[in-house]
């Protein structure tokens, strides 16, 4: 049993809510900027405005990599000329003519017109003019090999000396063994760039729910769906953000068909068993709250510091805290070395939780740069030009390394794989220590 359809606007006022927090929308609002979509828009951008000629993005279904075509399409101007195939099921004169027929061509089924041929000057006249031609090719794996030989016909038109059309598959991770097969190796010009769109981690589902919720209008997400949810989220879902939306999105409509405000765990385990996705019931909660838990909640205070700009005292009396360049953000720092969501800290229990939301420039913490902390009293967190300091007396200084710090030594080099330039190496473990 399935529910594709989204909540209407009346079922998710009592919800809290102005809009469905997860439908299938280009919204900037609602787009979660995870490293791993960042850099495979950075991936498709660098295939556009280089002299590649073609860029490979593979992911599961559901990871998103057709939402971040439409994003890069929308923001193309008129020096870019776009095709886009998403039928994966097409004769080779079909996949012409519906090339054409994006191109601007009012051309028939039966129209005996040579296809190849008028493609092929359109293309030229179009580089004569000093513009690019795009052609986006999903579910590229499923192409016949007739079509793939028309891709490779397309993708061999020169002008001087210069390839004429700019070329960009998106597929499930079996493209590869397309794109290496013979038939498709004059492709595989140096430059090339693959990339490979991972679901999300744990982490990351957790911060994805909460940015969704609030572009829909939660003032406390965590109030809604707690982030002792996430976890069982993450099980059920593997991570791929198109399962985490139909799981979220049955969820709360149980909860507004329940009368309920807030979700609990049955209401998620309801959720994932009508969709066929069974996980194991949330544990129970302790019998009692760890020592020091609620003190921590009240104590915690950040100070923002700016160059020239008065210190800003921001008490954390909720349950989430966003940082970041956006106007959402509850500690706002308006720099363009600053991410538009940047960075969350997730308060559980006693510990404050900050976790790198995939941004540009990343986050320091006591002058060592992290992608995910456990937050001790006087920590140093440096954001662009900002200086946050972390003010806890609960949370005493550790006196041992942090097991659940994730913490980042670089980028990968290129050519290893999938870690394509750009790609944060880093390591840790996902449970904050015990005191």
């Amino acid at each position: 049993m399935t529910h594709e359809a989204p909540l209407a606007t009346d079922a998710l006022a009592p919800l809290g809510l102005s809009a469905a927090p997860f439908g299938d929308t280009c919204d900037d609002a609602f787009f979660f900027p995870s490293h791993q979509h960042l850099r495979a828009m950075e991936v498709m951008g660098h295939a556009l405005w280089s002299k590649a000629r073609l860029a490979v993005v593979t992911a599961e279904h559901g990871c998103g990599k057709t939402l971040l075509m439409r994003r890069l399409l929308r923001d193309l101007d008129e020096r870019i000329v776009v095709a886009a195939v998403d039928r994966d099921r097409i004769a080779p004169q079909d996949f012409l003519l519906e090339i054409l027929r994006q191109f601007g061509f009012a051309l028939e089924e039966d129209d005996r017109t040579n296809r190849r041929r008028l493609l092929e000057r359109f293309l030229l006249h179009q580089a004569s003019m000093g513009r690019l031609c795009l052609l986006v090719v999903e579910n590229a794996q499923s192409m016949h090999p007739s079509v793939l030989e028309e891709l490779r016909h397309l993708a061999a038109i020169e002008e001087e000396g210069a390839k004429v059309l700019k070329m960009l598959l998106l597929g499930r991770p079996t493209l590869n063994h397309v794109v290496d097969s013979p038939r498709m190796a004059d492709l595989l010009a140096p430059g090339v760039e693959r990339f490979a769109l991972a679901p999300l981690s744990e982490d990351q589902t957790a911060a994805y729910v909460a940015h969704r919720l609030r572009a829909a209008g939660a003032s406390d997400p965590d109030a809604l769906m707690p982030h002792t949810l996430m976890a069982q989220v993450h099980e059920a879902t593997g991570g791929v953000p198109g399962r985490i939306n139909r799981l979220c999105a049955r969820a709360l409509e149980l909860a507004a068909a329940q009368g309920t405000a807030r979700l609990g765990p049955q209401v998620l385990e309801q959720a994932a068993s009508e969709l066929g996705w069974p996980i194991a019931p949330n544990p129970a909660p302790a019998s009692a709250p760890r020592a020091g838990a609620h003190r921590a909640q009240a104590a915690a205070t950040l100070v923002v510091a700016m160059q020239g700009l008065p210190d800003r005292h921001i008490t954390m009396e909720t349950s989430r805290v966003l940082i970041g360049r956006g106007e959402e953000a509850e500690v706002t720092i308006d720099s363009v070395f600053v991410s538009r969501y940047h960075a969350l800290i997730i308060r559980d229990g006693g510990y404050d939780l900050l976790i790198d939301l995939g941004s540009t420039n990343g986050l320091l913490v006591n002058s060592r740069r992290v992608a995910r902390r456990v937050l001790k009293h006087r920590d140093l967190i440096q954001i662009g030009p900002a200086r946050i300091t972390y003010l806890n007396p609960q949370a005493a200084p550790a006196e041992a390394p942090d097991p659940g710090e994730t913490v980042v030594f670089g980028h990968a080099p290129a050519g290893t794989g999938t870690e394509g330039r750009g790609t944060l190496l880093s390591f840790g473990r996902g449970e904050p220590p015990r005191r």
